[in-house]
C-alpha cells in the first residue's frame, strides 16, 4: 500500500540523466591520473584514497561514463545491489564495467534513494532480477524498471537527514572500534615480547629474562577425529562436537553438532575439558585460536587441543598463541595453509614468570572486553538503523516536516 502523498515510480523516472553503464577498462595504475570506481569499491562508502587511477587520456576518451559528486554508483555484478554516493572530495572520477551511474534529478533527494536501494526488500528484488551462468548481473534495462517509493521532496530530505545522523554515529563507532583494535595490537607487540614490562603487586616493574621453550615442552597436545557420516547412530546425541569453523568465535560456548557415545567410542574424536586451548590446523580457519568454555566436548581431526602444564597461565598463552600463529602460517606454503601438530609443537616461545604472565593476560583481556563492548554497540546501532529504514522508507512511520512560511 502506497502511503498518502507518496508515489511509485521506476528508477528511470527520477533521474536527470539516463542511467548508464561504466565503460572504462581497469588498466595499469597511473598515480597522477583520474580515479576510477570498480564494482568492488562500491560498499556503501567510496574512499577516494583507495581508488585506482587511469590516465587523463583514457578518462577523457570515456567521459560519458564519468561520475560527479552526488551521483549514486550502483554495482551491477559481484556485490549486486551495493551502492554508494560519490563524495564531495571526489570531483572527477570514472566507472568501470560492472557499475552504473544513477544521477538523481533536482526534484528528488539522492540520499533518500541511496538509502532506499539499501533496504532488504529492494535488494532482494534486485537480486531476483539478476541473470547469468558464469556470474550474475542485473541489466540496465531491468535496473531502470525497478520500482521505488517517492515521498514529497521535503519528506525525502528529512528522512535522509535522520538516517545520515545514524550513519555518523555508526562511523564514529567504527573508528573507535578500529582504534581499540589497533591499540590492542600494539599492546600485544609490546607485552608478549617483553619490550614493555608491567609492575608486580608491590608496584615494582618486572625484570629478568624470559625463559625460552617450545609449545610442545610446556603442554600436552592432541587432535580428534570424525565419526563416520554413514552411521546415523553416531550423530544427534548429547556430546558437543567442535569443528574448526567454531574457532572463529575465539571462545567456544556452543556447537552446531552433537555426537553419541557410540560415535565417540567408534572414532578418533577426542574429549576435551573446559579451558582447553584449541588451534585450527587446516582449511579456511587455519591458525585460528580459541578457548573451549564448555564443561566437556569433543573435537575433530582439524583441531589441535593444547592442555598446559603447571606454571603457565591459560589466558596468557591464549594471547601469545594468537600472535605466534601468524608466524606458523608464514612457515607453510599455499593459498590455504595446512598446519600440523609438529609445526605447532615446535614453535619457539619465551615465557615470563607466572605473576607477569597473569598481569599481561589481565591487561590484554581488558582490551578484549573494551573491543567487545564497542562491537556490541556498533551492532546495535546498525540493527536500529535497519529497523528505522524499514519504517521511514516505506512510510509506515511519517516524519514531521516544517512548513515554509
Amino acid at each position: 500500500m502506497v502511503p498518502k502523498g507518496w508515489e511509485v515510480k521506476a528508477l528511470a523516472e527520477i533521474v536527470k540523466e539516463k542511467i548508464s553503464y561504466g565503460i572504462v577498462q581497469a588498466g595499469p595504475h597511473d598515480p597522477n591520473g583520474v580515479p576510477y570506481i570498480k564494482s568492488s569499491d562500491v560498499r556503501g562508502v567510496i574512499k577516494p584514497a583507495e581508488l585506482q587511477r587511469t590516465s587523463s587520456q583514457i578518462h577523457n576518451k570515456y567521459r560519458r561514463s564519468a561520475v560527479h559528486p552526488g551521483d549514486i554508483v550502483f554495482s551491477l555484478r559481484g556485490n549486486i545491489g551495493e551502492s554508494a554516493i560519490v563524495p564531495q572530495n571526489l570531483p572527477e572520477a570514472n566507472l568501470t564495467q560492472g557499475t552504473a551511474r544513477i544521477s538523481v534529478s533536482n526534484e528528488h533527494s539522492n540520499k533518500f534513494y541511496f538509502y532506499q536501494l539499501a533496504t532488504e526488500k529492494l535488494l532482494n528484488r534486485i537480486n531476483a532480477l539478476s541473470k547469468g551462468s558464469t556470474f550474475k548481473e542485473i541489466s540496465l534495462e531491468e535496473l531502470r524498471k525497478v520500482k521505488v517509493l517517492c515521498a514529497p521532496l521535503s519528506e525525502q530530505k528529512k528522512i535522509a537527514q535522520i538516517l545520515s545522523t545514524w550513519d555518523k554515529a555508526i562511523d564514529t563507532s567504527e573508528k573507535l572500534l578500529a582504534n581499540s583494535r589497533q591499540q590492542k595490537k600494539i599492546l600485544m607487540q609490546q607485552l608478549l615480547t617483553g619490550k614493555k614490562r608491567l609492575r608486580d603487586k608491590n608496584g615494582v616493574r618486572f625484570s629478568g629474562e624470559w625463559r625460552p621453550t617450545t609449545i610442545g615442552e610446556i603442554s600436552h597436545c592432541f587432535s580428534g577425529g570424525t565419526p563416520s557420516r554413514k552411521k546415523d547412530e553416531y550423530y544427534g546425541g548429547s556430546i558437543p562436537w567442535i569443528t574448526s569453523g567454531k574457532l572463529n568465535d575465539r571462545f567456544v560456548t556452543s556447537t552446531s553438532e552433537f555426537i553419541t557415545e557410540a560415535g565417540l567410542l567408534n572414532s578418533s574424536a577426542k574429549t576435551i575439558t573446559k579451558n582447553t586451548i584449541l588451534v585450527a590446523m587446516y582449511g579456511a580457519t587455519a591458525g585460528r585460536v580459541a578457548i573451549n568454555l564448555l564443561e566437556s566436548a569433543t573435537i575433530n581431526q582439524a583441531i589441535l587441543a593444547i592442555n598446559l602444564k603447571a606454571g603457565i597461565s591459560n589466558s596468557f598463552f591464549f594471547h601469545l598463541l594468537e600472535r605466534k600463529m601468524v608466524e606458523a602460517i608464514n612457515l607453510v606454503q599455499g593459498g590455504q595453509p595446512n598446519l600440523n601438530a609438529s609445526i605447532i609443537k615446535n614453535l619457539r616461545i619465551r615465557i615470563p614468570i607466572l605473576e607477569e604472565q597473569e598481569k599481561i593476560a589481565a591487561t590484554l583481556s581488558s582490551a578484549d572486553r573494551e573491543i567487545e563492548t564497542l562491537q556490541q554497540k556498533l551492532d546495535c546501532l546498525k540493527q536500529e538503523k535497519k529497523a528505522l529504514m524499514q519504517q521511514l522508507l516505506t512510510g509506515k512511520r511519517r516524519v514531521q516536516v516544517e512548513e515554509v512560511q
